[in-house]
């Protein structure tokens, strides 16, 4: 494609027809004719790499300036232009959708963010799509692809380039849907600049990610973007949050759902039944009345339930259908995910929640399901991350749990001691509390030691199958030790 065609300002005519084939932010996956992208980042400058780009075949190199001045300006190595661009982390969504999407022909696109409940929303909806015989794909936290073949992905969202090329392989393949998760480092950082979502969905917002933007009002800033500065054919918000109930009444076309009806287009929950094998709400909905029931634990459960049946109900698909859906909906990984040991009769639950909020829900959640026996937390707090929360973390644990045993999450370059010192600090009897900073250990001796009819709720990871310590990743996964102490029981 031609450079004029894909560049969001006018071109020198000697550029304007240079042939672009693809293009990337990464020095290491430039080809012949592509587009190299250099970006000041935090961790790394990529003007360093524009000579590696070249020598693997780049046509043109985009680089970064921080001087409005310098905006336009080109400097030659040998016959490859490299045009400074002023605030061009900000232009490469644009760059990249008309690359991909010349056509602006993009399938529908769902953005589903908050705090909490995005990965499991976003899972949800795939998996109900699938079943409803929509094809789908997915981009989050456990990873991006079409549903069921997902591939592990280091950040929630991917880069701008990257969104685009995964959407167009999506777009190749017949998918009807995306249903993406949306961080607000996404957000704030112009990755989704220019992505047309066909909907958005606001879960929750709760104390995290201030060590990035410094005050819950300047996150919430940066959330309520997606539902002010982009043109939505639906905006469903959660009334049963704060901040949601605060937007509802600024956007009066917006879709409500939870315990109360706030909007002409909504969906309230009545009734929530919890059971040992899942949950039940009937609700009334401007698409009509009903109820649904889904092999789900606790009521954070029921409201991403609520936002998953409030999108499918604004598409056009029938409650008669639903109800059945969601009768068959499978355990998103790593969230809320039960191991059921037969001989000890101890059930473990792996869970991502890494807030105070999110922990607090899940202890709340398992305290509504549970019949007899203690609930027992297994729990710590990340590395180089935001520590106000861990205390906080603590006070929670301490206070829904009958016993708390902390380990190591990912302590990245802090101390672990450090971080279980911290988190400490929020128990009031810190005889309550055991220390065990391997979380292989930690398991074992909480199988061995806990009775029958006790759950214990692994928290923090989730579906991750690494830690970071010092900055090393290395392999390891709750689910898989869980699975493998399951099938050894059953031996």
């Amino acid at each position: 494609m031609h450079l004029e065609l894909i560049m969001p300002f006018p071109m020198p005519a000697y550029l304007a027809q240079l042939n672009v084939a693809g293009m990337s932010l990464d020095s290491r996956k430039i080809e012949k004719d592509w587009l190299f992208v250099a970006l000041q980042g935090a961790q790394l400058d990529g003007r360093y790499f524009i000579k590696k780009a070249i020598q693997n075949g780049a046509c043109i190199i985009l680089s970064e300036t921080k001087n409005s001045d310098e905006h336009g300006q080109i400097k030659m190595h040998q016959q490859v232009a490299e045009i400074l661009v002023f605030k061009l982390s900000y232009l490469i969504s644009q760059i990249a959708y008309q690359f991909y999407f010349p056509q602006k022909n993009l399938h529908k696109v769902i953005g589903i963010t908050g705090t909490n409940g995005k990965t499991t929303i976003a899972s949800l909806l795939a998996n109900a799509l699938q079943l409803l015989g929509v094809k789908n794909a997915q981009m989050g936290t456990i990873g991006n692809g079409l549903f069921g073949q997902l591939k592990t992905s280091i950040n929630t969202t991917l880069d701008a380039i990257s969104i685009f090329t995964e959407l167009a392989k999506y777009q190749q393949q017949g998918v009807q849907y995306t249903l993406m998760e949306v961080s607000s480092h996404a957000l704030d950082l112009g990755r989704v600049q220019a992505l047309p979502f066909h909907s958005a969905i606001f879960t929750n917002l709760t104390h995290d990610h201030l060590d990035y933007h410094g005050t819950m009002q300047n996150y919430a800033s940066v959330k309520k973007r997606l539902f002010t500065e982009y043109k939505l054919q639906q905006r469903i918000i959660n009334a049963d949050d704060v901040k949601g109930q605060q937007w509802l009444t600024e956007l009066p076309d917006a879709i409500s759902y939870g315990k109360v009806a706030t909007q002409k287009n909504y969906l309230c929950v009545k009734n929530v039944f919890y059971k040992k094998q899942g949950i039940c709400f009937d609700f009334q909905s401007s698409w009509g009345n009903g109820q649904i029931s889904a092999p789900f634990f606790g009521h954070f459960n029921v409201q991403n339930l609520s936002a998953v049946l409030c999108q499918l109900l604004a598409e056009g698909f029938s409650i008669e259908r639903l109800k059945k859906v969601f009768l068959t909906l499978n355990t998103v990984p790593g969230r809320m995910e039960k191991y059921y040991f037969v001989q000890k009769k101890i059930t473990f639950v792996v869970d991502y929640a890494h807030t105070p909020d999110a922990l607090e829900k899940a202890l709340e959640a398992l305290h509504q399901h549970k019949e007899t026996g203690e609930l027992i937390c297994i729990f710590g707090c990340g590395g180089d991350r935001d520590p106000e929360k861990r205390p906080k973390m603590g006070k929670v644990a301490e206070t829904l749990a009958s016993r708390v045993i902390l380990v190591d999450d990912n302590p990245r370059t802090e101390l672990a001691s450090v971080i279980m010192q911290d988190i400490l600090a929020g128990f009031v009897n810190k005889e309550k509390v055991r220390c065990i900073h391997s979380r292989e250990d930690a398991i074992k001796y909480a199988l061995k030691h806990a009775n029958a009819g006790d759950i214990i709720l692994i928290a923090g990871k989730g579906h991750e199958d690494y830690q970071i310590i010092g900055k090393q990743r290395i392999h390891y996964s709750d689910r898989e030790l869980l699975s493998a102490l399951s099938q050894k029981e059953q031996a």
